[in-house]
């Protein structure tokens, strides 16, 4: 169910329609309605059918119903409005841009920003939040490199916005205590990481003084076709057979609920396999939890030979 489609109601708006307190709590009560947030409610069955994701999207909603002036939505809960991918959580408090310096602080709900560089507001529905690039941006200054940079690749990727245009957002911020982190989240973006997972083996890559690996490798197989693996990283001549491939393994590929792989997709994928493992490739497959852990990820990665540029 697409949130823009729950129908999201004030206390206010339900007693001008003739359900005051006393009914609105027997609703509450019997399950037929769920409070979203202080003062806004929900119907419970359509509720139940969003994912996590559409309940901040919703519950933002209320947020924005309930207050009495406009927000401008920024920073994390500006890039789930976007559709970018949130590593790490959603925000637990909506993120709000303010360019009244001396004032609006923070409150339970509500996480100020304060900037003084302009921004042009966008339009989204219920909301008004920052620019595709203003929220990238962002998102490099105020958070580390596996939250800003799985965003900037999936923006890349879909092709909504250019490196440049980002730089553009960041240049007037260059004495900003993020920038250098920033610049860095911007040199490692790219548009052939085609999953947030690989994006989070490139910046484990970078923050352990690996050589970078090459994305969407095209190989040579045994069979005389060709295909494509996440990274590659060919070994110096020092070191026998031809280099490592890590393939990101997300849950997704092989969960059961998604279903995204069939059992003739398993069977190709391991004939693929070992094709390329009798040529002499070494293969790693992280999983979410071992690249999320720096320290598990190290681990693997010692094993491989892979040599630190620093």
């Amino acid at each position: 169910m697409d949130p823009s489609e729950l129908l999201v109601s004030t206390s206010r708006q339900l007693a001008r329609r003739g359900v005051d307190r006393s009914a609105l709590s027997r609703l509450a009560a019997r399950g037929d309605v769920v409070r979203v947030y202080p003062g806004a409610y929900a119907e419970r069955r359509a509720w139940d059918e969003l994912d996590d994701r559409q309940r901040f999207v919703a519950a933002a909603r209320g947020i924005v119903a309930t207050r009495p002036g406009e927000l401008l939505i920024s920073h994390r809960s500006a890039a789930v409005l976007h559709g970018l991918p949130v590593v790490g959580g959603l925000p637990r408090r909506l993120d709000s841009l303010r360019s009244d310096v001396g004032g609006g602080r923070s409150e339970a709900s509500i996480s100020a920003h304060r900037s003084t560089v302009p921004c042009e507001p966008v339009e989204l529905g219920d909301f008004y939040l920052t620019s595709l690039e203003r929220t990238l941006a962002d998102v490099a200054l105020a958070h580390p490199l596996v939250v800003s940079v799985p965003m900037l690749d999936h923006a890349l990727f879909r092709r909504t916005t250019t490196l440049d245009a980002v730089e553009a957002e960041l240049e007037p911020r260059r004495r900003h205590p993020g920038s250098k982190r920033a610049l860095a989240a911007l040199g490692l973006a790219t548009a052939a990481s085609q999953s947030p997972l690989e994006s989070l083996v490139q910046v484990r890559c970078f923050e352990g003084g690996w050589e970078r690996p090459e994305q969407q490798a095209r190989l040579p197989l045994l069979s005389g076709r060709r295909a494509f693996v996440d990274c590659l990283r060919r070994w110096r001549a020092r070191r026998a057979g031809p280099g490592l491939i890590v393939e990101a393994d997300g849950r997704y590929k092989y969960g059961p609920v998604a279903q995204l792989m069939t059992g003739e997709e398993h069977w190709k994928e391991k004939v693929r396999e070992d094709d390329l493992r009798e040529q002499g490739f070494e293969f790693r497959r992280p999983t979410w939890d071992r690249a999320w852990s720096r320290t598990q990820f190290e681990a693997m990665m010692r094993g491989t030979g892979v040599r630190r540029t620093c």
